[in-house]
């Protein structure tokens, strides 16, 4: 038998592949009309409307995170009078467990509770005061950041 070209050869494979699909729409329609197919397609719709629940979901998941975060700082802000040392703090984000509220109560003289005693303790130190009557400067200027429970 003699050797075939390669164009004789690609012409061989269209010439087949042309033949094969020549009826493909019947094909595809007899494919759509199987029990599997129709099957997959109850699926795909599912997942599609899935999907669209999940959005709706995340929708108002964002909403209430915002609303979260407003009440949040309203009370920080309303109910403790920006108290820097005890500051609710909503973590949306959390790598080490769950989100959630949290009382942040750093007392680092760098952070924002240190550096507003600092301020005080600086305006009352002023030398009229200094020296006799430092126990009732820290006592009154400690006092303005303890929160009064009431009953407590």
């Amino acid at each position: 038998m003699p050797q075939i070209r390669k164009f004789e050869q690609d012409a061989i494979v269209d010439t087949t592949l042309a033949t094969i699909i020549a009826d493909r729409d019947e094909v595809i329609a007899t494919l759509k009309a199987t029990p599997e197919y129709v099957g997959i397609t109850q699926k795909l719709a599912s997942i599609k409307d899935l999907n669209k629940q999940s959005k709706a979901l995340e929708d108002k998941a964002t909403s209430e995170r915002q609303e979260l975060e407003s009440i949040v700082e309203a009370f920080n802000e309303d109910v403790l009078n920006s108290n820097p040392i005890y500051k609710l703090e909503y973590n949306r984000y959390s790598y080490q467990g769950e989100t959630g509220l949290k009382f942040n109560t750093s007392t680092s003289s760098y952070g924002n509770a240190g550096q507003a005693i600092q301020n005080e303790i600086a305006i009352a130190l002023l030398p009229k005061d200094a020296v006799n009557n430092i126990n009732s400067i820290i006592e009154r200027i400690a006092n303005k950041f303890k929160i009064d429970l009431g009953g407590s």
